[in-house]
């Protein structure tokens, strides 16, 4: 077996605005709209479904007695501090910008769905 890519199952509440949001804020584009998903695909070809959540009753982190870890997240090859600084003055509402085996910090989409971005392992 060969594994390509990966791809995540994210609840929201409006397929559409939340379509939206996820390409103005991480650049995906929307690939396939099936009656009961809609499809969005990244450059470096990360594959991400967005799911009808009308009644919020769903999440996709996971809570832990010491807080909330986000259950996927993204390399990216950006200056984490940068896209941290970037995400707050957007007015998106962010977790602490952490070091521990590289830069990352959480963040949420409109639903409040946790979504890490990391820097990677330190280089050296």
């Amino acid at each position: 077996m060969r594994l390509q890519t990966s791809y995540q199952y994210i609840p929201v509440s409006n397929l559409q605005a939340a379509s939206e949001w996820y390409a103005e804020h991480l650049g995906f584009t929307l690939a396939v709209e099936d009656p009961i998903c809609l499809e969005l695909r990244s450059t470096s070809g990360i594959r991400i479904f967005l799911i009808p959540n009308e009644d919020g009753s769903v999440n996709s982190q996971m809570r832990y007695s010491n807080g909330v870890q986000a259950s996927y997240g993204f390399t990216v090859a950006d200056d984490v501090q940068l896209l941290y600084q970037h995400f707050k003055d957007k007015g998106i509402q962010v977790g602490k910008l952490t070091d521990y085996q590289g830069l990352s910090f959480k963040f949420y989409d409109p639903d409040g769905n946790a979504i890490e971005l990391w820097g990677d392992y330190p280089q050296g």
